[in-house]
């Protein structure tokens, strides 16, 4: 496996008892966190290459396609979390606003990243990507807030691409003053905000303090805060007005047809949500 083994809670165990190939181009890596049975150190793609060639050589690597049996397991695997992505609770759920964003933007022309928390978790599984780069995940690091300037970066970087990051509420409380920036600086991202009023999954780091003085839990109108700030702001409860909201966001940015007279604005929404603690994970 080509990563670093580094020990974390975010990261998936690896199985009792298995043969550990490890490719990494920092031989620090090198049974750091895990011992490696075989250790390469070189380039991922230069290894892989080397790898499917000598397989080829040796006349073992597999001659049946593995097409059904992804797209088997991609069915039912979607068809587990459909209720949720299908969801016309109030308050929202955040699944429904992931289903519905990735309807409405173009994602041939889009480059998406995430937040730390809990909507890293929720958008990494069924956020499904078309093109190269277009979704910029950062996986296991926990700086609440970096997504924000991820998104300007990537915007300066693809000008005629949507650009989207997704956050929640405490993460665009670290962050969310630099709002100013894009508007000022006229970098027409979308902040897309899932706004649950609370810090999920801190009630088991800070019990008492989640008890007794309720630390976890959040307040205020983060789209009054953006408008305030210079950006075009959208604020959404009921399900029905997910995706108009969310077009006419893009339109705002000046992406895609329709796009309003105004448009080259960043824009922000925020989605007023359930706290969903249901998370798809490997183990």
């Amino acid at each position: 496996m080509r990563c670093s083994f580094t020990s974390t809670i975010f990261g998936a165990p690896i199985p009792v008892g298995k043969t550990v190939v490890h490719a990494t181009n920092n031989e620090a890596d090198v049974n750091k966190d895990v011992a490696a049975d075989v250790a390469v150190v070189g380039d991922a793609k230069l290894v892989l290459r080397q790898l499917v060639e000598e397989l080829d050589r040796q006349g073992g690597r597999p001659t049946d396609s593995p097409t059904d049996e992804i797209a088997s397991a991609k069915r039912a695997f979607l068809a587990e979390w459909q209720p949720l992505l299908d969801s016309d609770e109030v308050p929202l759920n955040p699944y429904r606003v992931i289903r519905d964003l990735a309807r409405v933007a173009d994602r041939t022309r889009t480059v998406i990243t995430h937040d730390s928390g809990t909507p890293r978790d929720q958008l990494a599984p069924f956020w499904e990507t078309l093109i190269p780069r277009g979704f910029l995940g950062w996986g296991k690091s926990t700086q609440l807030g970096s997504s924000l300037g991820f998104a300007l970066g990537a915007k300066l970087a693809a000008p005629d691409k949507l650009v989207i990051h997704f956050l929640g509420d405490t993460a665009l409380g670290m962050c969310g003053m630099d709002l100013e920036t894009a508007a000022r600086e006229r970098i027409p991202i979308l902040t897309v905000l899932v706004n649950n009023g609370l810090m999920g999954g801190y009630e088991k780091h800070i019990p008492f303090a989640s008890a007794k003085f309720g630390s976890r839990y959040l307040g205020g109108d983060y789209a009054k805060v953006a408008e305030g700030l210079g950006v075009a702001v959208e604020r959404v409860t009921a399900p029905a007005e997910i995706v108009p909201a969310l077009r006419r966001a893009v339109a705002a940015t000046g992406f895609g047809p329709g796009a309003a007279a105004e448009s080259g604005r960043p824009a922000l929404v925020e989605f007023i949500t359930r706290e969903e603690t249901r998370l798809s994970k490997p183990w």
